[in-house]
């Protein structure tokens, strides 16, 4: 669905190799998205998902929430969670998006069984892989923008402005079930003059206590691929599994140095299938998500890059509060040819 900005009232073999190396330890904190206040039952994290597809100041995000019900007494009906029906998040982005569209439910599946790890090659085997000032006190507030529903989705775009601004927009997410947000996370994002996203997931038939839903795609301009982080801030430890899909090659050192590790970085042994590929090579369910995004039209052509990324103990063993801004990737600069 497109939107116009319009302001409205307030493989067998190789997976048995590396099926240990892949499992990630399972979060105990609480998740940062809120079901309905009346629903008693908790709601634990789970690892994160995205996807980032990114080409000429474009970018298609695709994130899945992802979470576990647990407690004594719930009952489940045909794979939904009686009385869950709704679950509510935050997520801020660079600038205010266009297009938002559920994605396929297989999207992360197939995506991990086309970069899964495998063993690097032996010598001479020759297969290849690869402050608080809030500024000045004018226009300040919070404009609620156009609201979009796509599928089971209900997304409120927020623009905040200012001290009076975060103030409002926290008030606002207290009475509409998205709960506060911590006030250094709030200016860091005012500062930079980010859009907030209120996302809402809602079935009348409920949810799945499994966290198995469909991703939600945003599309939006940025100058450089981004993934937000910090928004998860003081949430409590979490796990992320991040894949980004360019024509150029990312500095992995700085991402190592952010959190994110390659899958030849968490083990020297193992490489990622598939790390230089092309858009005719990527699952379908995957290239489904740059097909109809005329922007990303430059993707279909020439090499790929598709790297997956591993976050493990995010704002636990790596802390959030410390990175400077959300998840940025950074290009290799390419070497001028030699005469």
């Amino acid at each position: 669905m497109s939107l116009r900005r319009i302001p409205v009232l307030a493989a067998a073999g190789a997976l048995a190799i590396s099926s240990a190396w892949l499992l990630l330890p399972q979060p105990t904190a609480q998740a940062c998205m809120h079901p309905p206040k009346e629903f008693k039952f908790p709601i634990k994290a789970g690892a994160q998902k995205g996807l980032v597809f990114f080409a000429d100041g474009r970018e298609e995000l695709v994130i899945r929430p992802s979470y576990t019900v647990e407690g004594e007494g719930i009952v489940v009906k045909n794979d939904a969670v009686e009385g869950f029906n709704s679950l509510a998040w935050i997520v801020p982005v660079p600038n205010l998006p266009d297009t938002y569209k559920e994605a396929d439910a297989k999207l992360f599946t197939e995506l991990a069984d086309f970069t899964e790890p495998m063993e690097r090659p032996s010598k001479g085997d020759k297969r290849n892989a690869l402050g608080d000032d809030w500024g000045p006190a004018e226009k300040q507030g919070a404009e609620f923008l156009e609201q979009v529903k796509v599928g089971d989705y209900t997304i409120q775009p927020v623009k905040a402005k200012g001290e009076l601004g975060a103030a409002e927009l926290n008030n606002w997410l207290g009475d509409n079930g998205f709960g506060k947000v911590d006030e250094k996370v709030m200016k860091h994002y005012i500062d930079k003059e980010y859009y907030w996203l209120a996302v809402k997931l809602n079935n009348d038939k409920g949810l799945p206590a499994n966290g198995e839903v469909k991703p939600l795609r945003i599309g939006f301009a940025t100058d450089k691929p981004v993934y937000p982080i910090k928004i998860n801030q003081g949430r409590g430890s979490f796990d992320l599994e991040l894949w980004v899909i360019t024509q150029q090659q990312i500095d992995t050192e700085l991402t190592k140095a952010q959190g994110l590790k390659t899958v030849t970085q968490q083990d020297n042994e193992m490489l990622q299938a598939n790390l230089k590929t092309s858009f005719s090579k990527l699952p379908k369910v995957v290239k489904e998500v740059a097909n109809d995004d005329e922007a990303l039209k430059n993707l279909k052509t020439g090499d790929l890059y598709c790297y997956r990324f591993f976050g493990v103990g995010m704002d636990g063993d790596c802390d959030v509060s410390k990175l400077d801004s959300d998840f940025t990737f950074t290009f290799v600069e390419e070497k001028p040819a030699t005469k």
